[in-house]
């Protein structure tokens, strides 16, 4: 079973939704999205894997579709889980890192405190901290009550709006 997260162009849930899922529909015609009250996101689920459902979509015409984060694990949103999660998911790997945090509701106060407090135990791993060049990304999203959590390289997370020829963020 494989969960990503999608964002989209705000008021363009619909939209985004439909083509995902067609995209989907010939390996996975029960792929479902999980509701919650933020705009913006899509959460998908799937029988597929995380990395299959990403590859999809990126090979499939989308015009609403922004990033596309494959998730490798969801916890509860509180500090001690993130960072236990965390630690478990970059184990034996070394090098450069980024920790992107976004939050959404107020489980967890700040996300740049988020940032930090890993960015400080990934750094006490053997992790060397870079904003610009990273090797591996770290992400996580926290969603009211709980936290979808992210790592891998680079090439492992999409921002379609790259290969449209739009211009990153």
């Amino acid at each position: 079973m494989g969960i990503l997260i999608v964002t989209v162009p705000c008021g363009k849930e619909k939209s985004a939704k439909l083509e995902i899922l067609d995209c989907l529909f010939p390996k996975d015609h029960e792929a479902y999205f999980i509701e919650h009250k933020y705009s913006g996101i899509l959460i998908l689920e799937s029988k597929l894997s995380s990395d299959e459902l990403a590859r999809l979509i990126l090979n499939c015409p989308t015009a609403y579709v922004h990033k596309v984060i494959p998730v490798d694990a969801i916890v509860n949103s509180n500090l001690d889980s993130i960072i236990e999660k965390i630690k478990e998911l970059v184990k034996n790997k070394k090098g450069k890192i980024r920790v992107d945090c976004r939050r959404r509701g107020r489980s967890i106060q700040s996300s740049h405190e988020v940032e930090v407090v890993v960015g400080r135990v990934l750094k006490e791993l053997g992790y060397t901290i870079d904003l610009k060049k990273p090797e591996y990304l770290a992400i996580i999203n926290i969603i009211d009550e709980w936290t979808a959590i992210s790592f891998g390289p680079m090439e492992r997370f999409i921002d379609k709006r790259a290969y449209n020829g739009l211009q990153k963020s």
